[in-house]
């Protein structure tokens, strides 16, 4: 009996044994997986013409589809895509609504993949090939006389004022002697004085004080400290010429002038000579405005009203080819104004850096910009003396520009440039710019100027902003 039930056994075993190694012969069951993968994908509607095909960059990690940039001239509003996906996948939405406003430059949406119940989904990214403007202010040469390289000339409050025009520095110097510096000499790091001819220059509490470059001229003021003393305007044609005594002026004959002129200038003079010099007065209560003709032919002399918050450390520069200036001082935000100091619109100072002071707006490559210096005006101060850019390209006039920059989020500037230096008494600034033109006439380089008693000064350089390649 038992030698009977362990042969049935063996044979059960046998049998199993047979029944395991003929399963690899029997076909598996299968269930479909619906995958969801992409493997390829691209718009086909792309360009002014609808007909482009662009194909599109797949991310598996990020979960993001990006494509070159698209013609502005783009049906954005329909993006028509096409999807090499999973059998039996699609896409959820082969049409896709990427409308952007004229200041948006990409739009991301959310892509789905569909298979039965099963889905995927990835980020969408949608850029305008867009012109790009400005400057780049990433790309900054900058030719440094501040900080640890400051100016021999700068300290003790001795040096009040410089000026630049892209050839020369105009450096008013009570230590030395007011002196120009060729531009071309500073880049190689060569300091080279040319020494102004001072005859005749006498007189003033201060014969020299302030001064400015215009079309290659050189304008220095005298520092008037009381009505008795005379406000003289002093002119040399060249670097080496010799002055001319433009204006001399006994301000006690002017009906309610202030009494001190000089601390601060603003030369306004256009490219046939003509425009304003501005002196606004220590105890900033009032401007006194100067005519300009032919360059070297001063009259017509008015009394402008100032405001208390423009201290002593104030400027009003013009606008160019316009009658629009901007007017700021050491508590009086930039403000646009006319020739006469109405007001047009006053900037909310909160969106500027402290003491944003001798403020200058232009364009350069089809962006628009405001250039200020932080004074630090004494030793309270909380403004770090700087030379900052904004940027305020947004609106088609100078006003709309100031109103958006206001009401917009970002108040950032585009570049800034610590001079550095302690606060003190007398923080004069003064900024300057030039644009410098390519074979073609457009715009190729934008060069800034900054200057600050005790600081030193800096000349900043900025090529054309360049398109990003995909």
């Amino acid at each position: 009996m038992y030698k009977s039930i362990r042969n049935i056994g063996f044979l059960a075993v046998i049998m199993g044994l047979g029944l395991t190694s003929c399963d690899e012969d029997y076909p598996k069951s299968h269930i479909a997986p619906y995958d969801t993968e992409i493997l390829s994908i691209k718009i086909v509607n792309a360009g002014a013409d609808g007909n482009t095909v662009v194909e599109g960059t797949i991310d598996e990690e990020n979960k993001t589809i990006n494509f070159p940039r698209l013609d502005i001239a783009t049906n954005f509003s329909a993006i028509s895509l096409e999807a090499e996906l999973s059998e039996g996948a699609v896409l959820q939405n082969s049409v896709m609504d990427f409308s952007m406003d004229e200041e948006t430059a990409s739009k991301t949406l959310i892509l789905r993949i569909v298979n039965q119940k099963r889905y995927k989904e990835y980020f969408i990214k949608i850029r305008k090939r867009i012109p790009v403007y400005g400057a780049d202010f990433e790309k900054p040469t900058v030719y440094d006389f501040s900080g640890d390289n400051i100016y021999p000339d700068y300290g003790s409050l001795l040096t009040r004022c410089a000026s630049y025009d892209g050839e020369h520095v105009l450096v008013v110097s009570r230590k030395t002697a007011p002196h120009l510096l060729k531009v071309s000499d500073l880049k190689k790091g060569e300091i080279k004085p040319i020494m102004l001819d001072l005859t005749g220059v006498t007189g003033g509490t201060y014969p020299y004080n302030m001064g400015a470059l215009a079309n290659g001229h050189v304008y220095i003021a005298d520092l008037s400290g009381a009505k008795a003393s005379p406000l003289k305007i002093y002119y040399w044609d060249t670097p080496d010429s010799k002055p001319e005594t433009i204006a001399n002026i006994n301000v006690a004959d002017i009906p309610n002038a202030a009494n001190r002129h000089g601390d601060n200038i603003s030369v306004n003079i256009d490219k046939n000579g003509n425009g304003y010099i501005f002196f606004g007065d220590n105890g900033s209560t009032k401007f006194l405005r100067l005519t300009v003709s032919n360059h070297k032919t001063i009259g017509d002399p008015k009394v402008l009203t100032s405001s208390s918050d423009a201290g002593m450390v104030t400027n009003v520069y013009r606008i160019e080819d316009t009658d629009q200036y901007v007017w700021s001082g050491l508590r009086l935000p930039v403000t646009l104004v006319d020739e006469s100091l109405s007001e047009k619109y006053k900037m909310n100072k909160a969106n500027l850096a402290v003491e944003a002071v001798a403020p200058r707006i232009f364009h350069f490559n089809g962006e628009r910009y405001l250039l200020v210096c932080t004074a630090g005006h004494g030793s309270a101060s909380k403004a770090t003396p700087s030379l900052i850019v904004y940027n305020l390209t947004k609106g088609n006039t100078v006003e709309e520009a100031m109103q958006k920059f206001d009401e917009g989020e970002n108040h950032n500037p585009d570049y800034t440039f610590i001079l550095g230096g302690s606060g003190n008494g007398a923080a004069i600034t003064q900024t300057d710019y030039r644009i410098e033109k390519d074979e073609n006439g457009k715009d190729a380089k934008l060069c800034i100027f900054g200057s600050r008693t005790d600081s030193g000064f800096v000349i900043c350089e900025f090529p054309i902003k360049q398109e990003e390649e995909d």
